[in-house]
C-alpha cells in the first residue's frame, strides 16, 4: 500500500477552481439582486394597491408566496456564496455539496421559467384587465424605480447559466487533480500512475 505519490509543490488545477468560484460568487450576488429587485417591485406594487383602493386582501396573499420565494432564494444564494469560498480550500466535500445545491438551484429556476413562460402564454393575470387592475398597473408604473426591472431582469438571466458553467468546471480533470491534492502529494484514495523503467505507464496500487 502506498501513502503517495510525489507531486507538485504547486496545487494542479487551481485556475479552474479558482476560475468556478468566481461564478459561482457572481451568480449568488446576481440572485441577491435580483431578490432585492423583486423585493422593491413587490413592495412597489403593495403601495399601489393602498393608493388604488382595492381590498387589502387582494394582494396580501401573493405578496406572502413571493416574499417566502425570495427568502428562499436569498438563503441559497447565501449558501453558494460560502461554497465559492470553500472549494478554494480543496476539501471534496465542498465540491459534492456545491454539485447538489447548484444542481437544485438550476433545476428549480428552469422549473419556475418554464412555469412563468405557461402563465403568460395562458394570458396572464385576468385582474390586470379589469378597472382597479389597469389603475393599479398604471399607479405602479409611476411608484416603480427605473432600476428595478432592468436589475431583475438581467440578474435572473444570469445567475443559472452562470452556475451551471461553475459546475461544470467543477467536474473537469483538472479540478478534480486540486481535489485530490494534499501537502505536495496525490491523495492516496484515488488511483493514480506511475512510470516503469521502460517508460510505459502502469496504474498505481491504492
Amino acid at each position: 500500500m502506498t501513502t503517495g505519490v510525489p507531486g507538485t509543490t504547486v496545487r494542479p488545477g487551481r485556475r479552474v477552481v479558482v476560475g468556478s468560484s468566481v461564478l459561482l460568487g457572481l451568480s449568488g450576488l446576481a440572485r441577491l439582486a435580483q431578490v432585492a429587485a423583486e423585493a422593491v417591485q413587490q413592495n412597489t406594487y403593495l403601495r399601489a394597491h393602498e393608493q388604488v383602493g382595492t381590498p387589502s386582501g387582494f394582494a396580501a396573499l401573493p405578496m406572502v408566496f413571493l416574499m417566502g420565494v425570495g427568502l428562499v432564494v436569498a438563503l441559497t444564494a447565501l449558501v453558494v456564496l460560502a461554497l465559492a469560498l470553500a472549494n478554494l480550500a480543496g476539501r471534496n466535500w465542498t465540491r459534492i455539496v456545491t454539485w447538489v445545491v447548484g444542481g437544485v438551484t438550476v433545476a428549480v429556476s428552469a422549473g419556475w421559467l418554464f412555469l412563468g413562460l405557461i402563465f403568460t402564454v395562458s394570458g396572464g393575470d385576468d385582474t390586470a384587465g379589469s378597472p382597479d387592475g389597469s389603475r393599479v398597473e398604471e399607479v405602479a408604473a409611476q411608484l416603480m424605480p427605473g432600476w428595478a426591472e432592468p436589475v431583475s431582469t438581467v440578474s435572473g438571466f444570469v445567475a443559472s447559466p452562470v452556475l451551471l458553467v461553475a459546475l461544470v468546471l467543477l467536474a473537469l480533470p483538472p479540478a478534480n487533480a486540486f481535489f485530490r491534492w494534499r501537502g505536495g502529494v496525490q491523495d492516496p484514495s484515488y488511483p493514480t500512475e506511475t512510470t516503469r523503467p521502460d517508460g510505459g505507464r502502469v496504474p498505481q496500487q491504492v
